[in-house]
């Protein structure tokens, strides 16, 4: 019989004709299936048919369990394989071969993924179906290119697989069960009706063709949207050699009566942004509740003690129930939606994915394949305790990741001891707790599931998890949804876990093969949310309105009239995209010819949304967000353009735009109501309050309390220089102290490291008889300083990170650190031919409790070295690892210029540019009482080491090799200058103790750009509105 093609007006109930159409058919054959792509459908179809009397001798079916149960009926017996049981096999095979016998293909977990959707829709196209395989009359396709062949080879392996387990895929179930109905009809299958569905697999083409070739008659009911499938149906059926014929349903017979609703135009809302986006949906739909209430009232309705219904619809409608739901509790009303979680988005799916993925890390790092910079700080452990499923609390993972990052020589053994203590600590707690504490039979598993995991026990590591989720307050995962998202974790886990241990070995493949395939484990999770009073936070049993959040596949499936109104949101193009499918699967169902028949997007997002509307009794609202965050331009969805464009041209077009000016609102979730907002006075920016000023920036409070006595603080040179350089930065990193706790390798840890080898080695001299280096023991220093180099290189590696070490993790942090070596054995070189009556006497000198006085303020700090000669003439150094410390020359601010006839000496604010080293040589004729004639920067960094700063003339290089300072011609007094190197020192704390003041003061503005300051502000940031870098 030739296939009857329809076109119907209806939505999703049926109609009147096609009721009628349903009696028909079960009259002539006794039986008849009725075909719909969803249970949801099909509900509403049996209910219609049952009020129109046609229900009897009717099998209502999806295409996928009207094949199972012909394959019951007429099948050889094999069980059919799911999706799940798919991965699981095609991820055993990826893991049992070699990366040779995988290429060109990829072992990840998109390659099975891809694989199992081949073998899903086109695997007898590749390996033919059971009974051509066992009499070996299989014609394989030839591949066009090595990635198609290997994977012909992965499928044909993985029929062998379903073969070996007496499985079938449902595809090749479909073709068997064609030929078997091309032989002989059953009364199940001898009258089928297909309605509403969008997407005919090659399956079910066959299944059809051969009904209608063998007597039976097939009716295909396609709404006006689907027109467009009409065509394509037909070249299907013509291709199998199947008459049709098309026509519409009951034509001229009066259109159901929601049909008329099509003349109704929606409102449109667009957004201005996202600021004000959940704000204007909630506006959007208590304006729905109020106009549904309005004509409840207008229209003579006795008040209802049911609420107003409202459907939401979104593509991503619990994330939006989610945004929106404590905003809509505070209008009294109340909200539901229903969310499939997988195991990939739980908090179990997530902190298991990622520990495994860093154990596998910590492993090849561990066997020398990786090195450790690919999982320290390893920060997924401290995400880890954070968890509520790991049973610890908050502050036990702060702990933790301050232990990890603070140390770069964390090994594996010393994280699996640490994650042991926090566990130890935690449990100690505990069982400490009192009894009326929630968390008190709360096991903490921090170490277990780590260590079960690492020996490569996935179901244990699974079950310490559940234990934990099985005893957790609702409270720990969420105030609103906590109960329910409990309830998720717990059931993803126990289907994890019965995956794990009970399909896996029905399967007989590895559980390590298996783990990766757990991603696709969903389970379902209604939720709701209550209505409350803003002002008492008591429930409102009675709320106006109840919201449900449901995507557009859900929302087209619904009865008409099943709601009051509708409000489409996001309707965007992000939301609903106009994608076709493409890749590689598409790829080869076009070469084997195993393509179906599938409305295109356009038209299948005007067939939902037409359904979406008709579920509205009432008013539809559609909305969307015009811009993004960056005001970048939102471009509508398709129907969205078609839907306005038909209402203005029928002159219907209402369109509502909302801006993004009530702060409030957009932020408040009760939208601002009650809320008293006062406008209050701050201080100015980069200003200090008059009573901060006294103990936050030269004094402190020496005590508890604000009674505590004021004394001053302990100074600095970094701080003063700093100072100098630029208020503001001093005041934020020296009493703001934003300050990172990761250990780094970056410059400061390298200059640490040189300050530690330097003064080591410097140190060791004297015990081999040398009181400094000189040419003739060059070669036993250079010896020591590579004894000194390794020793110093281990005992970095034990520093914690707060105190700079150098630690290198990986090869190019290895070969970084070997560059060193022959840099300082420059330095000594250069040592040997610099300030030869010179000796190093004072190594990393602290003088913190000298009680030096500087500037009228106690001074103290560490310098780096002190060179004395036998005259008690001092040098101090200064070390900076750096390639070159030209900037650091100072020349006589009394030399005048020979043009101008001006000197820098003439400007009363006058200060070097770096003081460290010439604060420090005053601090040392106070504290030691020595002669200070220089005040240097020696540069270890790079092939040209120097010296360079201030000096007495006396210590000037006057020929090559003269002992003195190798280089620095320019001193004190300079040539036409009068300032010597006492003058100058004195000079630079005159002009530090005016800078000091200013500090007293409270000042710790950034220099104001137009100010005739500028000339002595010498900070590298643009302060002007936030700190960015200058490009200088």
């Amino acid at each position: 019989m030739p296939v009857r093609i329809y076109t119907t007006n209806t939505g999703t109930d049926l109609s009147d004709a096609e009721a009628a159409l349903l009696a028909d058919l079960v009259a002539r054959h006794g039986r008849a299936v009725l075909l719909a792509p969803s249970f949801a459908e099909l509900d509403v179809c049996r209910h219609d048919a049952a009020v129109a009397g046609a229900s009897l001798g009717v099998d209502y079916k999806t295409p996928a369990s009207w094949l199972r149960s012909l394959w019951e009926l007429m099948g050889d017996g094999r069980s059919f394989v799911d999706n799940m049981q798919r991965q699981m096999l095609f991820s055993d095979m990826i893991a049992r071969r070699d990366d040779a016998d995988l290429q060109p293909l990829l072992r990840s977990q998109g390659t099975v993924r891809m694989l199992a959707r081949m073998a899903r829709d086109v695997l007898p196209g590749v390996a033919g179906t059971g009974a051509g395989r066992c009499c070996g009359d299989v014609c394989q396709p030839n591949p066009k290119s090595d990635a198609e062949a290997r994977v012909f080879e992965l499928l044909s392996a993985y029929v062998s697989d379903l073969d070996r387990r007496d499985m079938v895929e449902p595809c090749e179930a479909a073709d068997l069960m064609a030929d078997a109905l091309a032989d002989s009809l059953p009364a199940c299958a001898r009258a089928v009706c297909v309605r509403g569905v969008t997407s005919f697999t090659h399956g079910l083409l066959e299944l059809l063709s051969a009904v209608a070739n063998n007597g039976g008659e097939v009716v295909v009911l396609l709404a006006r949207e689907q027109a467009a499938m009409r065509e394509e149906l037909a070249a299907a059926f013509d291709a199998r050699g199947v008459l049709f014929e098309a026509a519409p349903l009951g034509e001229g017979a009066a259109a159901p009566q929601t049909a008329s609703k099509s003349a109704a135009q929606p409102t449109f809302v667009e957004v201005a942004g996202p600021h004000a986006r959940a704000h204007a949906y909630v506006d959007a739909i208590d304006e729905l509740v109020k106009t549904c209430e309005d004509a409840a009232v207008d229209g003579g309705v006795a008040a209802s003690a049911d609420p107003v219904r409202v459907l939401v619809v979104s593509a991503r409608a619990p994330q939006l129930f989610g945004e929106l739901a404590a905003r809509l509790a505070a209008r009294h009303i109340a909200a539901e939606t229903t969310e499939f979680t997988a195991f990939s988005q739980s908090i179990a799916g997530r902190q298991f994915s990622a520990l495994a993925n860093l154990i596998e890390r910590m492993k090849a790092a561990d066997e020398g394949t990786a090195s450790k910079t690919e999982w320290w700080p390893a920060p997924e452990l401290t995400d880890w305790i954070y968890s509520p499923l790991s049973g610890a609390d908050a502050a036990s993972a702060r702990t933790f990741d301050k232990n990890m990052r603070l140390s770069r020589g964390k090994t594996t053994t010393a994280v699996k001891s640490l994650l042991q203590s926090v566990q130890g600590q935690v449990r100690g707690t505990r069982k400490a707790a009192s009894d009326d504490n929630w968390f008190k039979n709360v096991p903490c598993v921090v170490s277990d599931v780590f260590q079960a995991l690492w020996r490569d026990k996935p179901v244990t590591a699974l079950k310490a998890m559940l234990a934990v989720a099985e005893t957790l307050p609702d409270r720990a995962l969420g105030g609103l949804d906590g109960q329910a998202r409990r309830q998720a974790e717990t059931a993803l886990l126990r289907h994890a876990i019965d995956i794990l241990m009970n399909d896996a070995r029905a399967l007989d493949v590895s559980q390590a093969a298996t783990v990766p395939v757990l991603d696709g484990v969903r389970t379902k999770v209604d939720t709701r949310s209550t209505a409350y009073d803003y002002e008492t936070y008591e429930v409102d049993r009675a709320p106006r309105a109840q919201v449900r959040f449901a995507s557009l596949a859900d929302a087209a499936a619904l009865r008409p009239d099943s709601y009051n109104a509708v409000l489409f949101a996001d309707v965007d193009l992000d939301s609903y995209p106009l994608s076709h499918e493409e890749g590689p699967l598409a790829t080869l169902t076009a070469e084997l010819d195993r393509s179906g028949a599938t409305l295109e997007p356009a038209a299948l997002l005007r067939v939902r949304f037409g359904r979406a509307m008709q579920a509205a009794h009432d008013p539809v609202v559609l909305a969307r967000v015009t811009h993004d965050r960056q005001a970048r331009e939102c471009y509508p969805a398709a129907v969205w353009t078609e839907l306005r464009a038909h209402a203005e041209a029928a002159g219907a077009a209402k369109v509502a735009c909302v801006g993004e000016g009530g702060i409030v609102a957009d932020f408040d979730p009760a939208a601002g109501e009650g809320i008293e907002c006062k406008r209050v006075a701050c201080e100015a920016p980069q200003h200090l309050s008059e009573a901060a000023v006294p103990y936050l920036v030269l004094r402190r409070r020496d005590g508890e309390g604000e009674n505590a006595p004021l004394v001053p603080r302990l100074t600095s040179a970094s701080q003063i220089e700093a100072y100098s350089t630029c208020p503001l930065c001093w005041f934020v990193s020296y009493r703001v102290k934003p300050q990172s706790i990761d250990a780094g390798f970056g410059n400061m840890e390298k200059g640490n490291f040189v300050h530690d080898v330097l003064e080591h080695l410097h140190a060791r001299l004297p015990q081999e008889g040398m009181e400094r280096v000189t040419p003739e023991n060059l070669p036993r220093a250079q010896e020591l300083l590579r004894e000194v180099f390794d020793e110093t290189l281990v005992e970095h590696a034990s520093k914690r990170g707060n105190e700079g070490p150098l630690v290198p993790l990986s090869a190019v942090e290895e070969r970084q650190v070997a560059e060193i070596l022959p840099q300082l054995e420059g330095v000594l070189a250069y040592e040997a031919e610099a300030l030869a009556p010179f000796a190093p006497r004072y190594l990393e000198f602290a003088f913190n409790e000298l009680k030096v006085e500087y500037a009228g303020w106690p001074l103290g700090g560490r310098i780096d070295r002190v060179d004395v000669d036998a005259e008690n003439r001092a040098v101090v150094i200064d070390y900076k690892h750096r390639t070159g410390v030209e900037e650091f020359k100072l020349a006589d601010p009394t030399v005048r210029d020979e043009e101008s006839g001006t000197a820098p000496i003439d400007d009363p604010r006058w200060l070097p540019p770096h003081t460290q080293t010439l604060i420090y040589a005053q601090a040392m004729r106070r504290a030691l009482d020595l002669d200070t004639r220089a005040a240097l920067y020696f540069s270890t960094k790079g092939g040209k080491p120097a010296l360079r700063g201030a000096a007495s003339a006396e210590l000037l290089e006057e020929e090559r090799g003269d002992g003195r300072i190798p280089g620095l011609k320019k001193g004190f007094p300079g040539e036409g200058g009068s300032m010597d190197f006492d003058a100058l020192l004195d000079r630079v704390e005159a002009g530090i103790a005016e800078r000091l003041r200013e500090l007293e003061a409270g000042n710790v503005a950034a220099v104001d750009p137009a100010s005739a300051q500028v000339a002595h502000a010498r900070c590298s940031y643009n302060h002007e509105g936030t700190f960015v870098r200058r490009d200088v």
